[in-house]
């Protein structure tokens, strides 16, 4: 019943901001007015998750073509564009990594390289974060994977289920895979939902490596202070493990024994990868689309078997594709409707007094994101809904919109409420809780948030520096 409520009040909602801004006349177009009224109907269902987002966002291209008019092929743009087909090929080449047990092995070969100390082995789930992150595009895989290791590690050294130490470590996985995210694209769907949001002329100077190099500064930070702050708050006093006070011998067991020799599913989908990331990395000495490389690295992880008979249809995440190929052409239908110069117009002044100071304008995003994200639970909704405004907003004052959607990036997965953050949650039902219980994932989520803000305030002269700012 509360469903049906809430589907009738958003639809009445839409219907109410369409009809009060065509009878306004605020000099927007019917068909503009009818565009945001859509666009209210589709948020209110995102937020209350009245249908799955995908089926709200396919019924939000329906309207917009029905109600506002929107020609077909601006409305479904986005399924033509080759972003969404890199997406695609990154969702399948990630599954091939899961499946064939790829993933699993280079994070166990990694962390045999740290000694077994708290220390250590925080700084190596931090580096196992790191160097799987380009390599599939779901935090949640990774984390679902990871999750588990870190708990078979803190086992073997003697710490105590949600202790102190057993907390550090979970928390040094969840940084160590959310931190590479933002520095780069393949690290996650954010970041190729991002680019499928960003205008083409940003997209052609902002390649992976590209990417990277303007993240880099952010993602540094980030990670030296949540290793800080995850050494200072959870290397507790060997009085409070379970077990003995020194690191038992059995910790480099557990690693060891799981590794064996490799598959051959393995050894085809490493080549795979390596020659993938390499054409992708060289894009600008051979030519080839990045789109184009990715398809045909999906069809050989098909033909070696890696995915199966049915893998590509079991395995891949289609909801997900679905839903961001609805919500990428909105930027398409707004300009055609002739909303992203009308808010440009109306929101210019405020917009320009906060773009004054790059200070200011970027922290301020952060900020925002972070308290807008307990009430939009979507992390993909939020970065679809308000980018769609902020590009022209940003183009207007010469702010880089890439600027604009690292700010949100950034700072749009906090862990106050478990309902926010998707990727945590995977890590938590991962261990069925044992590692860390809500309350004190909540309180490292402040100061996780706080470690994003300084990373941010430190990247803005970097990034002006750059000519990002007008």
């Amino acid at each position: 019943m509360r469903r049906v409520v809430v589907a009738m009040a958003g639809v009445a909602a839409g219907v109410a901001v369409g009809a009060c801004l065509s009878a306004a006349d605020v000099g927007l177009s019917f068909q503009g007015c009818a565009c945001l009224g859509v666009l209210v109907w589709a948020v209110v269902w995102w937020v209350a998750s009245v249908l799955p987002e995908y089926a709200t966002g396919l019924l939000m291209i329906a309207a917009l073509l029905v109600i506002a008019g929107v020609p077909t092929e601006v409305g479904l743009s986005a399924f033509s564009e080759p972003t969404w087909w890199l997406l695609v090929s990154a969702f399948g080449l990630g599954a091939g990594m899961k499946v064939s047990g790829l993933m699993r092995r280079m994070a166990l070969a990694i962390l045999r390289l740290f000694p077994r100390t708290f220390k250590a082995q925080a700084a190596g789930f931090l580096t196992v974060g790191t160097v799987l992150g380009p390599l599939i595009p779901s935090l949640s895989a990774k984390t679902a994977i990871l999750a588990p290791v870190a708990m078979s590690v803190g086992e073997a050294m003697g710490y105590a289920r949600q202790g102190k130490r057993m907390q550090g470590l979970f928390l040094a996985m969840l940084a160590g895979v959310r931190n590479i995210g933002p520095a780069v694209i393949s690290a996650s769907i954010l970041g190729y939902a991002l680019v499928g949001l960003l205008p083409a002329d940003v997209v052609a100077r902002f390649d992976l490596l590209h990417w990277f190099v303007a993240a880099l500064p952010w993602f540094l930070v980030a990670t030296l202070l949540s290793y800080v702050a995850l050494v200072r708050l959870y290397d507790a006093p060997d009085s409070e493990q379970a077990g003995p006070s020194a690191p038992r011998d059995d910790a480099a067991a557990v690693l060891d024994q799981r590794l064996g020799s490799m598959s051959v599913d393995e050894k085809r989908m490493c080549v795979i990868v390596l020659v993938t990331i390499a054409l992708w990395v060289a894009e600008p000495l051979h030519g080839v689309p990045t789109h184009v490389v990715g398809l045909v690295a999906l069809v050989a992880t098909v033909a070696c078997g890696i995915l199966g008979k049915n893998g590509l249809r079991t395995q891949v995440n289609w909801e997900s594709l679905i839903f961001m190929g609805t919500v990428f052409g909105l930027g398409s239908v707004f300009s055609h409707a002739g909303v992203n110069d009308w808010i440009v117009t109306v929101c210019g002044p405020l917009f320009q007094r906060m773009a004054e100071n790059p200070y200011v304008f970027v922290l301020g995003v952060g900020v925002s994101t972070m308290v807008l994200r307990f009430v939009i639970v979507s992390e993909m909704a939020y970065l679809n809904i308000v980018m769609v405004f902020m590009v022209p907003l940003a183009q207007s004052q010469g702010i880089d919109p890439w600027v604009v959607g690292m700010a949100m990036y950034c700072m749009i997965s906090p862990f106050f409420a478990p309902y926010q953050n998707p990727v945590y949650l995977t890590g938590y039902a991962a261990v069925d809780g044992q590692m860390i219980t809500h309350g004190d994932a909540a309180r490292f989520s402040g100061v996780y948030m706080g470690i994003c803000l300084i990373a941010l305030a430190v990247s803005v002269p970097y990034w002006q520096w750059m000519g990002l700012f007008g």
